[in-house]
């Protein structure tokens, strides 16, 4: 009987861990993801990543280098914490060439993925905004 006692213990503290276990896991996975923001640009070629973590200053300086070489970003409508990180996107698009769109991701959605736009003047696809 002492033999059973121990073993039913022993049966229960492993499924408690494997529990506990298994609900670290998936607490972890629900975090947000580091993504950091990403803007490159060259003659006819333009990509912007944005998320969580973006700022509206860094989308200040981005997006007024883009105007200066002929696109047209309007992101104006967007949302902000108070420390200056982006809560929601609202971002139009318009290239040199006259392609354009609109993207307006959520918060959620932003801390997980990457949305923003890219253009490139001889690629396929030429031009793609949303999620990337």
């Amino acid at each position: 009987k002492e033999i059973y006692i121990f073993e039913h213990l022993m049966t229960q503290k492993i499924m408690k861990n494997t529990l506990i276990i298994c609900l670290l896991l998936v607490l972890s996975s629900c975090q947000p993801k580091e993504l950091p923001t990403i803007f490159e640009f060259s003659d006819g070629y333009a990509l912007v990543k944005l998320s969580h973590q973006s700022t509206k200053g860094e989308m200040e300086s981005m997006f007024g280098k883009l105007d200066s070489l002929g696109y047209t970003c309007d992101y104006l409508q967007s949302e902000f914490f108070k420390d200056g990180k982006l809560r929601r996107l609202r971002l139009t698009v318009v290239c040199p060439d006259g392609k354009g769109g609109f993207t307006s991701p959520d918060l959620a959605k932003l801390q997980f993925r990457y949305y923003g736009f890219q253009y490139q003047k001889t690629g396929s696809p030429i031009f793609k905004i949303g999620a990337l």
